[in-house]
């Protein structure tokens, strides 16, 4: 009679730990680092956050807190063999976001995490440099950037693709007739 009730909890102390070696093997694989998940935006639940000092916002795919630390994470469905320009500064501003959300404690580095690699960009003084350079340089344009790819997806899924006067989704499908720097 006694056996049965212990071999049950046997098999459920079993079924536990798989699960939860699973769930460990998954973040080892994603690259997502040891600690507590404190906010999650991988599937837009995510609030925005920001920063008042730099006015800007951002929503990183997860953050996560280990003792004094926290470490943004931003999971990228492409390939890399480096981080991205962009994502690098993107990073940044999490950084800059995180510090002025979080006070009292630390942000060392966060994860990139692409499709099959993974980067640490470590937070410095030298980093923020270049965020307020660029930020600098984008509140200080006429409101007109050249467009640097030629690559319709990213337009698509730009959050500036109505107004864009270089947008290569236009109902034509084609630049703004009167933009003077098209590539078309």
């Amino acid at each position: 009679m006694i056996q049965l009730p212990l071999l049950i909890l046997s098999l459920m102390f079993i079924f536990l730990l798989a699960i939860l070696l699973k769930l460990r093997h998954r973040r080892k694989a994603l690259a997502v680092p040891e600690g507590r998940e404190i906010y999650e935006d991988l599937q837009s639940k995510g609030r925005i956050l920001k920063s008042v000092e730099l006015g800007i916002t951002g929503k990183p795919d997860m953050i996560i807190r280990k003792g004094k630390d926290i470490i943004p994470y931003e999971y990228k469905s492409t390939n890399a063999s480096s981080p991205r320009d962009g994502h690098l500064y993107q990073m940044f501003a999490y950084f800059a976001i995180l510090e002025e959300n979080y006070p009292g404690l630390s942000i060392p580095y966060g994860v990139l995490k692409y499709r099959e690699a993974a980067f640490r960009v470590h937070n410095s003084a030298e980093n923020r440099r270049k965020l307020i350079s660029i930020l600098d340089e984008m509140r200080n344009s006429d409101g007109y950037v050249v467009r640097n790819h030629s690559n319709r997806g990213k337009c698509f899924r730009c959050s500036f693709r109505e107004v864009c006067r270089q947008s290569l989704i236009k109902p034509s499908g084609n630049p703004h007739p009167d933009d003077p720097h098209s590539r078309t």
